[in-house]
């Protein structure tokens, strides 16, 4: 098993979520390298220009967007690479899965379910 760290060298990963929360308690963000963060908002089509990341992670649901507003926004804005929901385990994936790859057929979507108690250690 690979530590998320040692996966590749040139692979860009974007983390969408509610980071200004986390930012505001006095918590700061992982530096992990070739990731940034980012929230909702900050997506628009220069920002991903800018970055051309090759995968985004981003919770299955927050208080602000799900992945279908996520998926949504993304396929608008034609990104390529592809994306992956952080989600413990789920009772019906295939349900998840079909909804995301129906309304956004073009994209690479699929899920990381992560147990609780244990630790991300690839993607």
């Amino acid at each position: 098993m690979r530590i998320m760290n040692e996966v590749s060298d040139n692979l860009s990963v974007l983390v969408v979520g509610n980071i200004d929360p986390w930012l505001m308690t006095g918590h700061k963000l992982p530096k992990i390298s070739n990731t940034e963060f980012c929230t909702y908002d900050d997506l628009t089509a220069e920002f991903l220009l800018d970055r051309q990341p090759d995968i985004i992670l981003a919770p299955l649901v927050t208080a602000y967007f799900d992945m279908l507003d996520l998926a949504i926004r993304l396929d608008q804005l034609n990104y390529e690479g592809r994306i992956r929901a952080i989600t413990p385990p789920l009772p019906d994936p295939g349900l998840v899965l079909h909804e995301i790859r129906f309304e956004c057929p073009a994209l690479d979507f699929d899920l990381i379910e992560v147990r609780p108690g244990n630790k991300l250690r690839s993607v």
